[in-house]
């Protein structure tokens, strides 16, 4: 399989892994998991609908119909939250700073 087939694969096993933990009752939505997952599927959907559309409509398409299923991709990026994204990259940033100063902390107590 090709490089992107691979990873729209992984992609797919990755949502649907979170349908699973949903039915079961997991709260998966206030995790970091779903947080990564969720932006980097709308960021790969509105980008393959935004930029395959949009130059090359398929056959029998007309060039309008191409062009108004591209602006939808594009209007799929912009649903991407990432203020969320932004407090999980701070989080571990901070967990670590706090890390590596407790490691040199016990380093030099020895």
């Amino acid at each position: 399989m090709k490089g992107y087939q691979w990873y729209f694969f992984i992609l797919k096993g990755l949502i649907l892994l979170q349908l699973f933990l949903t039915a079961a009752g997991f709260q998966v939505k206030e995790s970091p998991f779903f947080l990564i997952v969720d932006t980097v599927f709308k960021t790969s959907l509105g980008l393959f609908l935004g930029f395959f559309f949009w130059p090359y409509p398929p056959k029998g398409m007309n060039w309008e119909d191409g062009l108004i299923i591209s602006i939808g991709g594009f209007l799929i990026l912009t649903q991407i939250e990432f203020q969320p994204i932004v407090k999980l990259y701070e989080t571990r940033d901070k967990l670590v700073t706090h890390t590596v100063s407790t490691a040199t902390a016990a380093v030099k107590n020895e």
